[in-house]
């Protein structure tokens, strides 16, 4: 009996996971005294009554959730797991929200206070933090409730075994009525004990130790009943045999660790329910018994192997997850389409790395934190970009603002060539800024695009009005086109007037359209018909022209025309007198030719033609910076610095 009792001791392990059986044992039937076996203990019932201490809660990367999610995490671990075992993970949710909370705030404060704001004034933001410390307080109150249920439970318990004690102690102390009676109430007094449940550990040893010291009694006040203690060794004989063939049942169970769970159960069992047994049977059965034992435990190995090939695989799944992390931190060009690409590939990674399942221990710690430090390092990248991008797009946003007001301020401009250029060159600024915050960008582009509509519809109308205008032009210069194609002049001086009139009228016209543009041509094909009729001298024409044009000038009174003809004057003459100077040097090569030599004689006459060109230039720039029509001569030099340069040239 002793070395059952130190075996069946190291049997017994941790109450909790122990399943409570149903009707193990049944009280002696009057008649005939037949106990019920314990066959009802099977695998559906093991499974439903497996015990919270066998619940995981998966691990997760707190620190790579928002505010949000963490409340939301909080909320799920309150619902879906016992209220005891979730306090390492609230904890660590609660410092993780307080450290994340604090940052936005800052954040938070720190813009109100860029943006203008006064300290003093700032409000914080309190509503994620009021509904975190509102789903906290339900877990406080939870858990204080289930600590209270616990200590009435654990009471109530201990009130339940004081009383069976009391009820084991009367059996064996007073009278018993019948055997039958006897063992039916013995069963239930120790059936009864085992389902008890716990009971307050300060009275736990006391409890035990009062129950088995009157449990001995009992079996003492047995044994001196012959009769009674062949009943009794019967019925736990029976006991034995049913643990043994649930037992053996066992060997073949395919679940290794449920075979090891019952196991202990049984050893349990057998300690509390199937002693004491005859002499003749007590040594067989146990030995019995614990070869059995000792062949399911041989299979420990068959556990430990399938344990490891699975968390093998686990590995080599989470390796792989870790890898295409890997590959997102090290990818370039990490842009806003990046991260909206990757952002639920990272999800779906985080997520099944977290359900993967359990690896080997030695390397569990090392694949955690590279794991995590990879989630870490993913998400930092991704705040540093979006929070660059953010001050990216209020540096566009203000620059759109000044193009906006820029359109604004010159959309009734009728400085029309000017303005027009401007609008076109602030549009394509606009398509090269990039991005604003989306909550500006279409009122921004709307109004700009009003603002430039506007302006082009404002254009288009004035482009009309110019067209009349022009073909108003092209009608006048066709009539007087006719009448220069019908004059017939008495002699040279009168086609000479004629000539300088017709020429100031059709200089006094403006444009007309562009398709028509051939009847300047015209106009001067007539006038040189009528020189060449006449014979009239062309330094006269020349002079008449130069009188036409300043005429003209001073009639528009023009300032920025006669600039600008000016400065393509002054270019031209500066031209000239490089191409002289050129051809000058050329001849050089001609030194031993003949002077009859053709490109000799080409490149003399074009010497002389450049220069009397260059001279008439200069004669007409002479009389055009002259002229009195505003401060614009100071921009540009006089006749005399322009020979002296191209001399010097």
């Amino acid at each position: 009996m002793g070395i059952e009792s130190d075996n069946l001791q190291n049997a017994e392990g941790n109450e909790k996971k122990v399943k409570s059986l149903q009707n193990l044992e049944s009280t002696y039937n009057k008649d005939s005294h037949k106990e019920d076996s314990i066959d009802g203990l099977d695998s559906e019932k093991s499974k439903e009554n497996l015990s919270i201490e066998e619940i995981t809660i998966p691990e997760k990367d707190y620190e790579s959730l928002s505010l949000d999610k963490l409340i939301d995490e909080l909320k799920y671990l309150i619902g879906q797991y016992p209220v005891h075992l979730i306090g390492e993970n609230i904890n660590s949710l609660r410092d993780i929200f307080s450290k994340k909370f604090d940052e936005y705030e800052t954040e938070r404060k720190q813009k109100f206070i860029n943006d203008g704001g006064e300290e003093l004034s700032y409000q914080p933001d309190l509503f994620l933090k009021n509904k975190f410390n509102s789903a906290y307080h339900d877990y406080k109150t939870k858990l204080n409730s289930y600590y209270k249920e616990q200590e009435l439970s654990e009471q109530n318990n201990l009130n339940k075994r004081v009383q069976i004690i009391e009820e084991l102690k009367d059996l064996y102390t007073t009278p018993m009525e019948s055997i039958s009676t006897f063992f039916k109430k013995f069963r239930d007094i120790k059936e009864r004990w085992h389902n008890a449940g716990k009971i307050p550990k300060s009275k736990a040893g006391d409890i035990f130790k009062t129950y088995f010291h009157h449990l001995d009694n009992a079996h003492e006040f047995i044994k001196l009943n012959k009769e009674l203690e062949e009943l009794d060794y019967a019925h736990n004989l029976e006991q034995r045999k049913a643990i043994i063939s649930r037992a053996e049942e066992l060997t073949t169970e395919p679940s290794v660790q449920k075979a090891l769970n019952e196991l202990q159960y049984l050893h349990k069992l057998w300690k509390e329910q199937a002693e004491p047994v005859a002499e003749e049977f007590r040594e067989s059965t146990w030995q019995e018994f614990k070869a059995i034992t000792q062949k399911i435990h041989e299979r420990k190995s068959e556990l430990f192997e399938k344990i490891n090939e699975e968390q093998q695989v686990n590995l080599e799944k989470k390796k792989a997850i870790i890898s295409q992390l890997k590959s997102i931190v090290s990818a370039e060009n990490q842009d806003h389409s990046f991260w909206q690409n990757n952002v639920k590939k990272i999800e779906e990674l985080r997520e099944a790395f977290f359900t993967t399942g359990r690896i080997p221990k030695e390397v569990s710690s090392d694949t955690w934190s590279i794991f995590k430090n990879l989630l870490h390092e993913i998400n930092n990248k991704k705040n540093t970009f979006y929070k660059d991008l953010k001050k990216i797009q209020q540096e566009n946003l203000k620059k759109k603002n000044d193009l906006l007001e820029i359109s604004k301020v010159n959309k009734d401009s009728e400085d029309w060539d000017v303005a027009l250029n401007l609008y076109k060159k602030i549009q394509n600024e606009w398509k090269n800024i990039g991005h604003v915050p989306r909550k500006y960008s279409d009122k921004l582009w709307d109004e700009f695009r009003q603002n430039c509509n506007y302006f082009f519809n404002r254009y288009k109308l004035r482009n009309n009005k110019i067209n009349e205008e022009w073909t108003e032009n092209l009608k006048r210069k066709q009539k007087l086109l006719d009448e220069i194609l019908s004059f017939s002049a008495a002699d040279k001086d009168e086609a000479l007037n004629k000539i300088n009139e017709y020429s100031i009228q059709w200089n006094s016209i403006d444009k007309v359209p562009r398709e028509n543009m051939n009847i300047n041509k015209e106009f001067n094909l007539a006038i040189k018909n009528l020189i060449k009729k006449f014979d009239i001298d062309k330094n006269i024409i020349d002079e008449i022209q130069l009188n036409i044009k300043v005429e003209n000038y001073k009639q528009s009174k023009d300032n920025k025309k006669l600039d600008e003809d000016l400065r393509k004057m002054r270019k031209q003459i500066q031209d000239l007198g490089h191409e002289i100077v050129q051809l000058e040097n050329n001849l050089s090569f001609f030194s031993n030719a003949n002077q009859d030599n053709p490109l000799l004689q080409n490149t003399l006459n074009n010497i002389e033609t450049k220069k009397t060109k260059l001279e008439d230039l200069k004669q007409t720039y002479s009389k055009l910076i002259n002229l009195n029509l505003s401060e614009s001569n100071s921009n540009y030099e006089t006749d005399e610095n322009i020979s002296k340069e191209t001399e010097t040239e």
